[in-house]
């Protein structure tokens, strides 16, 4: 039987999460399972006012991190009837924190909320970079097509999000996808048949093996819920589309860092 524990950090972009969390962890998980907050990680001025926010959160996490595993593993030594450390599975964009996974002997996962398309971008991009030397700040806005392989056409650079191609954000694409490559494996929230060309383009042997995991839904907890009506009018969303006529509407997917132009 697995045994797992969740660590989250501090959340730095949405603190209503904290809530969501310690309600889960209070009332609907199983004895197996732990949700445990990590401590807050004060980041120094430049560090939050810099695009590599994230890497300086990591950063700080790692002695948290390494202090409440170490625990894990002196209760199994003392007790051999309690958990044992097997392993770890970080976030696409936490995989800063794999020196703590090698310090500890086990091997690391990488876990991706997003899609198989976006993994396969990410190796993509970062191989055009690395193997051919392009400059991919030379997209930004550019009428240039990019054929990725785990998308089934070419896409106009210009209507990816320009973050991708910031100098800032860029380089920490650019660390965290080649970090992906070191993986044991990518467990991605996606199924066959819904991404079945993106899966198999990132399933050639080149990159850690593939899990697909998905979908994962919304377990209920007393959090806020962003399609509660009370937040964003599901009702009357949900009933608009149903009176559309079918294949007429065109989901946009924003993502966490993602943005579109008006006119787009």
């Amino acid at each position: 039987m697995i045994d797992t524990t969740v660590l989250v950090m501090h959340p730095t972009l949405d603190p209503s999460t904290t809530k969501y969390n310690e309600s889960l962890a209070a009332s609907t998980l199983p004895d197996r399972m732990r949700v445990i907050n990590l401590p807050r990680v004060k980041l120094i001025t430049s560090a939050t006012k810099g695009r590599n926010w994230l890497t300086y959160l990591i950063e700080g996490q790692k002695p948290h991190v390494r202090e409440y595993v170490s625990r894990i593993r002196t209760q199994f030594e003392m007790n051999p009837d309690s958990p044992r450390l097997a392993g770890f599975v970080f976030d696409t964009f936490a995989t800063g924190l794999k020196a703590v996974s090698n310090e500890f002997g086990v091997p690391w996962y990488v876990f991706s909320a997003a899609s198989a398309a976006f993994i396969g971008s990410m190796l993509h991009l970062t191989a055009l970079h690395d193997d051919q030397g392009v400059d991919l700040t030379e997209f930004t806005n550019s009428e240039d097509e990019l054929e990725i392989p785990s998308l089934a056409n070419p896409i106009p650079a210009k209507l990816v999000p320009s973050t991708v191609f910031e100098k800032y954000s860029l380089t920490t694409l650019l660390v965290h996808a080649r970090l992906l490559t070191e993986a044991k494996g990518i467990l991605i929230n996606t199924f066959l048949e819904l991404e079945s060309y993106a899966v198999n383009s990132i399933s050639d042997g080149k990159t850690p093996p593939v899990y697909l995991v998905g979908p994962i839904v919304k377990h209920t907890g007393d959090g806020p819920d962003p399609l509660s009506d009370e937040s964003n009018n599901s009702r009357d969303i949900m009933g608009w589309l149903d009176d559309q006529p079918p294949s007429s509407v065109m989901f946009l997917c924003f993502g966490s860092w993602g943005s579109f132009k008006e006119n787009q």
